[in-house]
């Protein structure tokens, strides 16, 4: 049976992280995909992306005044929490309102998503991201006790040592697994010699392939989520898969993943307290439990996105609001007339 063929539009970035390919995965099962990189510097031909019949945006999407023009009827969208930053709350609801005009679906892998979205005309389907667990139970959990624990900090420049590093005592540490490799735009400053009494194993490197990256995650037993916020956090999922104890700045997606204590911990500015290390050696079994159950949870959710990406829309409802879209049109022409506008079609 020939598949359907479809536009796969992703952030430039993805292409080297490859955070969109469980989407191509699950995609492919009924779709030709070909892929579409959107830099700022570089637009994506408006008469190509026409050629689909299906269209699939990731983490990106084009403004209204080009999303309007799309002639597919089949749009699905995953944004990234991380990703949707609003002026105020008109702002927030006349986007909505456009996305919602504009017919296109969306996936929800973020709580903080569907609350932006609110009650907004939108089709749209609410699920969590996991990665199957390999990791077994700990059959020699006495033995492990005596052990000191190993932390993965990928430094993006964004969460600092100083954040997180006081959470636990430094005796309990045997080294800190750290890679510093900053997110596009952001900067590390960081001095790991002013760190004493810490070892720490720096991973001097421009990139690292994903299998090199899962494996020294391996003998690892915290993972150090590097963001403030994230869109679904991929580095997060991969870490639950190992087992491995969560700390994170609390915001989504990291105090939606991590449901309770024996999953991980949750830090704020200024509001720290001591973990132990025998809760996080103790709870091993439990996130081991967790993460096959949630994977087994993904795996019946991601059969419906197929489903819910096919399903016939319902149709358009209207308000006063839509009025204010022929402001934005006004703002997106001039923005053109300047050349500042990123999406010059």
């Amino acid at each position: 049976m020939q598949k359907n063929k479809l536009a796969f539009v992703d952030y430039w970035h993805h292409e080297f992280t490859r955070s969109g390919d469980f989407l191509r995965e699950v995609l492919s099962e009924k779709f030709e995909i070909q892929n579409f990189w959107w830099t700022p510097k570089k637009k994506i031909p408006l008469e190509e992306i026409e050629k689909y019949d299906y269209i699939f945006f990731f983490h990106i999407i084009f403004p209204y005044q080009i999303m309007k023009r799309i002639k597919s009827k089949n749009i699905l969208w995953a944004p990234m929490y991380d990703g949707l930053i609003f002026r105020n709350k008109i702002q927030e609801k006349i986007f909505w309102k456009q996305i919602s005009d504009a017919g296109v679906k969306v996936l929800k892998f973020s709580k903080k998503v569907d609350y932006s979205i609110g009650n907004e005309n939108i089709e749209s389907f609410k699920l969590k991201y996991y990665v199957k667990c390999e990791k077994k139970m700990n059959e020699s959990k006495n033995n492990q006790l005596n052990k000191k624990i190993k932390i993965f900090f990928w430094d993006r420049g964004q969460v600092k040592l100083e954040n997180w590093i006081n959470i636990f005592n430094h005796n309990d540490i045997d080294e800190i697994r750290y890679f510093p490799l900053s997110d596009p735009g952001k900067k590390i400053k960081e001095d790991i010699n002013k760190y004493k009494d810490i070892k720490f194993d720096v991973i001097n490197k421009k990139f690292l392939p994903k299998e090199e990256y899962l494996k020294l995650l391996d003998d690892c037993d915290v993972f150090i989520a590097p963001r403030l916020k994230e869109g679904i956090g991929m580095s997060i999922v991969e870490a639950i898969s190992k087992g491995m104890y969560i700390v994170g700045f609390n915001d989504a997606t990291m105090n939606e993943y991590i449901e309770n204590n024996k999953i991980g911990y949750l830090f704020e500015k200024n509001k720290l307290f001591k973990i132990k290390k025998e809760d996080i050696i103790n709870n091993y079994d439990y996130r081991i439990k967790f993460a096959t159950l949630k994977y087994d949870e993904w795996k019946y959710q991601k059969q419906q996105i197929i489903e819910f990406f096919l399903r016939p829309k319902s149709k358009k409802k209207y308000s006063l609001l839509n009025l204010l879209f022929i402001f934005d049109d006004i703002k997106f022409y001039l923005k053109t007339l300047l050349k500042k506008n990123k999406f010059i079609y």
